[in-house]
């Protein structure tokens, strides 16, 4: 539970506070390093918490992967397809991850 809280404050509301408290120029600051910094490093490292127990937490790449299409559809009022294509590599990174981290784990 504690992962998926998370997981909803930076996927979900992040977009949000990007979106309504930034001004323009910060705004698209903010935006560059959200999707390409904090996003990216976000999952990879959700995928090799999950990759610890795979078990039960195989899910948490895709809670994330929804959270975040609902926070920047939500708050960007855009149904931007580009989004989806940050999503597929969001999902990739922590899928990746979390398998590399399994077959770390039980060698």
């Amino acid at each position: 539970m504690l992962w998926i809280g998370i997981t909803i404050t930076i996927m979900f509301f992040l977009p949000f506070a990007v979106a309504k408290l930034a001004s323009e120029c910060a705004g698209m600051a903010l935006c560059m390093m959200l999707f390409l910094v904090i996003n990216p490093l976000y999952s990879i490292m959700l995928g090799i918490i999950s990759g610890k127990n795979i078990k039960k937490l195989w899910h948490l790449p895709i809670i994330s992967v929804v959270a975040f299409l609902a926070g920047v559809w939500l708050f960007f009022g855009i149904q931007e397809p580009w989004f989806l294509v940050y999503a597929s590599v969001y999902l990739c990174l922590g899928i990746i991850s979390m398998l590399i981290t399994n077959y770390i784990k039980q060698k």
